[in-house]
């Protein structure tokens, strides 16, 4: 118990926890990212795919506690290690790219604010679409809900869909430097590829933005 007390305490133990789960969101947004491009597909792939993963209660509040644990340990983690850098020296969120200083970038320069920005975001998101209106929807003769026509409802909106834009921009940033730091943080980055370890973050992070944007633009042009 003491040693996961020290190590918990310690510097590189709260870097490595928020390294952790920033890397167990960064695979919770991909995933979730793909879902929601089911939309696209048709109404019936969507809404089946939001019931598979609310049908079953236990499993679907097993999930819920675990992505709770994980955003508000990521949360509290990035806390303590902000305020333990600027005690110390005004410093990045891990490390600098190529180890080096004056070479950070806005991304890495604005992460509390923009993790701030997420916070009110995934708040907001959740009461919009977890406690929003529930429409029903026939599907192999069971009723399940209707988060097709939730989503299309939302998004024809000009106000929401440019605040979720806007918001997912932010995160898209914030997740370009924010899988980088948590790989270098954990020791996952090899020796000499750093820098394509630095690309494949920045992939990562606006693919999975504008992943999520193409519903929103679709839905308001297409189909608001």
């Amino acid at each position: 118990m003491n040693r996961a007390s020290n190590y918990l305490c310690s510097s590189i133990g709260k870097k490595q926890m928020m390294g952790i789960t920033g890397l167990g969101w960064c695979v919770f947004v991909l995933s979730h990212m793909l879902g929601n491009l089911l939309y696209l597909v048709s109404p019936e792939a969507y809404n089946s795919y939001g019931h598979a993963i609310t049908g079953n209660k236990v499993i679907y509040y097993a999930m819920e506690v675990g992505l709770l644990a994980f955003f508000v340990g990521h949360i509290f983690f990035a806390l303590l290690v902000t305020i333990e850098n600027r005690k110390a020296r005004p410093a990045a969120y891990a490390v600098s790219p190529q180890g080096g200083k004056g070479k950070t970038t806005l991304a890495s320069r604005t992460m509390a604010l923009s993790g701030t920005l997420i916070l009110v975001f995934v708040v907001l998101h959740l009461i919009k679409f977890r406690f929003g209106e529930y429409y029903p929807f026939q599907f192999k003769g069971e009723e399940i809900r209707d988060l097709h026509l939730l989503m299309t409802e939302i998004f024809a909106s000009l106000a929401y869909t440019l605040w979720y834009v806007f918001a997912i921009l932010v995160m898209g940033a914030h997740l370009s430097h924010a899988l980088w730091s948590s790989l270098q943080t954990l020791s996952l980055v090899p020796a000499g590829k750093e820098a394509c370890a630095l690309c494949a973050s920045r992939f990562f992070g606006w693919t999975v933005a504008f992943g999520f944007i193409i519903n929103p633009i679709y839905i308001y042009f297409f189909k608001g």
